[in-house]
């Protein structure tokens, strides 16, 4: 019972971003953040679209959504099951260590892909430049 109380409970905060990003998010709006790499550089970061590909997703708009961050269905899944992971070890003091069950090289290969992923989508050539989120 505890378990679906705090599972239940940590439900709460993914379903309000939610609902945020589908009933308030404009790429205008003064709380979406801004790229401060891509502000800075004007180049395009792995991360850069991620915002609006999010409302588009939660819109239902799942192809475009791609179109502004191929990487946000991965991001996604990384994002929830980390969350509930660390919400298990904090509450119900299931050992965090027993969820991670990656090789010692996925970081420096994950690291490498986003690395060759930005330099990619700042091809102003195609089909590069779908890489890159929509102006």
């Amino acid at each position: 019972m505890k378990r679906i109380l705090v599972y239940g409970l940590a439900t709460i905060l993914p379903l309000m971003v939610i609902i945020y990003f589908y009933a308030f998010y404009s790429n205008q709006n003064p709380f979406a953040l801004k790229c401060i790499f891509h502000s800075a550089t004007g180049l395009w970061c792995p991360g850069c679209g991620g915002q609006r590909a999010f409302s588009l997703f939660v819109h239902g708009h799942i192809l475009s959504s791609l179109r502004y961050n191929l990487l946000l269905p991965f991001a996604l899944y990384i994002t929830i099951y980390t969350y509930y992971a660390i919400i298990g070890n904090i509450f119900l003091k299931i050992p965090f260590g027993n969820k991670f069950h990656l090789p010692p090289s996925f970081a420096r290969n994950f690291l490498i892909f986003l690395f060759v992923y930005a330099i990619l989508r700042n091809i102003p050539v195609s089909p590069f430049i779908y890489l890159a989120p929509e102006s």
